[in-house]
């Protein structure tokens, strides 16, 4: 097997060895010699590829940060109508937090700005391609007549952003209260909340 293809697949079962432990334990009980042993390999073997725990950890912060990118751009280049891409997306996110809480809370945490180091680069191109995706979508919905059109673009990308996942963290982290206060489903939560999100646009 080629020398390059082996440390391919060797980073990638060193990520998936990661990313089960940190979902099953968390982040902060998860140690190196675990991921070493989950994996097959030496610790040393481990090192080679990945310097640090923190490094294996934002190495799969920026992998799930691409996939929100995908639904981003779908979201953008959608034919649909802009309602039914945004609740599109919506779902779409709730439904990868729903597969990955661990990592998904990991992109809103605070993450180095240290551009020097190629992972860091990456994550911040992906978070400015995701703004840009999120942008064209709002100004996709401007054209349609959906949203507003004094509306400020980039504060509504964040804040679109910020929203989104606040309501899908709340939904999950409260899901018993919804139940006995209310009487809501997670998901009842879920499409009443994202509608009051959307008609703040309009």
């Amino acid at each position: 097997m080629p020398r390059k293809r082996l440390t391919e697949l060797n980073k990638e079962a060193i990520l998936d060895a990661s990313e089960y432990l940190f979902e099953k334990k968390g982040y902060e009980a998860t140690s190196v010699d675990e991921i070493a042993s989950q994996t097959g390999i030496s610790k040393t073997t481990l090192y080679a590829y990945f310097d640090s725990k923190e490094l294996i950890w934002d190495t799969l912060v920026c992998n799930y940060m691409e996939k929100l990118l995908v639904d981003a751009r779908k979201a953008a280049d959608g034919e649909c109508s802009f309602e039914d891409r945004y609740y599109t997306l919506c779902f779409d996110i709730a439904s990868k937090f729903e597969e990955h809480p661990v990592i998904y809370r990991g992109t809103l945490g605070k993450i180095s700005m240290d551009l020097e180091q190629e992972v860091y680069k990456k994550i911040y191109e992906t978070g400015e391609a995701t703004n840009e995706a999120i942008a064209d979508f709002i100004k996709s919905g401007i054209r349609e007549g959906a949203v507003r059109k004094d509306i400020d673009i980039y504060p509504a990308v964040i804040m679109m952003w910020s929203s989104i996942s606040g309501i899908i963290l709340m939904a999950n982290d409260k899901e018993e209260y919804l139940k006995m206060r209310f009487n809501m489903s997670k998901e009842d939560y879920l499409k009443k909340a994202f509608k009051m999100l959307l008609e703040g646009v309009k």
